[in-house]
């Protein structure tokens, strides 16, 4: 995936969902946050240290995943509630969803997705 040429490269929040319908923060304040990298037919979320301080790395590829615009809290609850495209997916560790905001801004992350092949909720 990472020969493909980046259509996005941006820092971003994430919260990545766990059991019980949680969301979990990746550690936004070290080495500047998350990296958000949107090629052609992939969406690629890199942290150096994120929960737990062990290193984040997700990649997704929009044949096997969707995406909507959310807002979402932190562990679920409405405190902390950031507006967000969720992407929902699998990678090597069984299925995932994130919940991102670009620093660039949610249009021109969901033009990026939509440009690799992401389909949103009307498919």
């Amino acid at each position: 995936m990472a020969s493909e040429p980046e259509l996005l490269s941006t820092r971003a929040f994430v919260r990545v969902r766990r059991q019980r319908n949680t969301w979990v923060n990746w550690n936004h304040r070290l080495s500047r946050g998350p990296l958000l990298t949107i090629r052609p037919g992939s969406v690629e979320l890199s942290a150096p240290q994120g929960t737990m301080l062990e290193s984040r790395n997700i990649a997704l590829s929009s044949e096997t995943s969707t995406m909507q615009r959310d807002a979402v809290g932190w562990a679920g609850t409405a405190f902390g509630r950031r507006q967000c495209i969720r992407i929902s997916g699998s990678d090597d560790q069984g299925s995932i969803e994130v919940a991102v905001t670009p620093e660039s801004g949610l249009e021109a992350a969901w033009q990026a997705l939509t440009n690799a092949g992401f389909q949103g909720p009307s498919g």
